[in-house]
């Protein structure tokens, strides 16, 4: 998930973060450090990048069916 959450957000620091964080909270923080946004269109961005991938997670399941 590091791998695309890199090439959507290009500046998060996977030394910063030591490991990936279980709390959106913490994450949704370095996006808006890293990116030099506001918490909100951190949260906006990440929130949105998560639909996406659920969206394909579940495309990607139904074709397997």
């Amino acid at each position: 998930m590091f791998g695309k959450l890199k090439r959507r957000f290009p500046a998060i620091d996977r030394n910063r973060l030591s490991e990936a964080p279980r709390d959106r909270r913490v994450l949704t923080h370095h996006i808006a450090d890293m990116h030099e946004l506001t918490l909100h269109e951190a949260r906006d961005a990440l929130e949105e990048f998560m639909d996406r991938e659920d969206l394909a997670r579940r495309a990607s399941e139904l074709e397997s069916r």
